[in-house]
């Protein structure tokens, strides 16, 4: 115990506040939640190899390989958001070539901007992470509502109906096979 107080010259431990006890408790003075977790685990490691008089070995962690990977995002579409999904279900899992051939030839509006985010999601892969577009495939795809543009369409006796325009956001997200 008096190891674990010596430590960097700082008193570790201290006698438990509260109602007279006939045995006196001891709790660290350090307390993990107010201090950033790099810290805590500084020391965890110094309390314990005081503990146990034996020099801390750093623990190696295995270097997993970097995964190339490219996103795009389109927002504020025009467009409804279940036609682009039904055209996303297809691609999702594919290969980028095959995906780009299936939506050049899928009789859907909404396929060009498919085609559009695709491509950008592959450029952004090759370009920032060095990806080859011979081995990337849609990871995820994914398409969500956005804002409804409300207009008025002028009836009899002066009304109006409303006509809501809706819109979309896409993400694709390509990542290179291992």
């Amino acid at each position: 115990m008096a190891a674990l107080r010596s430590v960097a010259g700082q008193n570790l431990l201290r006698p438990v506040a509260g109602p007279a006890r006939s045995v006196v408790a001891f709790r660290p003075a350090v307390r993990s939640a107010r201090i950033a977790p790099v810290v805590s685990r500084k020391a965890a490691t110094v309390v314990c190899s005081a503990a146990t008089d034996a020099p801390a070995a750093p623990v190696a962690t295995p270097a997993a390989p970097a995964v190339k990977s490219g996103v795009a995002h389109l927002s504020f579409q025009r467009g409804s958001a279940n036609k682009i999904r039904r055209v996303l279900d297809v691609i999702r899992g594919r290969s980028y070539e095959e995906a780009l051939v299936l939506c050049e030839y899928m009789p859907y509006r909404a396929c060009e901007k498919i085609i559009k985010c695709l491509m950008s999601a592959a450029a952004n892969a090759k370009h920032n992470q060095g990806a080859l577009k011979t081995k990337l495939y849609v990871k995820e795809c994914f398409a969500d509502e956005g804002p409804r543009l409300k207009r008025a369409r002028p009836r009899a006796q002066g009304r109006a109906y409303l006509i809501l325009k809706p819109t979309f956001h896409m993400t694709i997200k390509v990542e290179e096979r291992q």
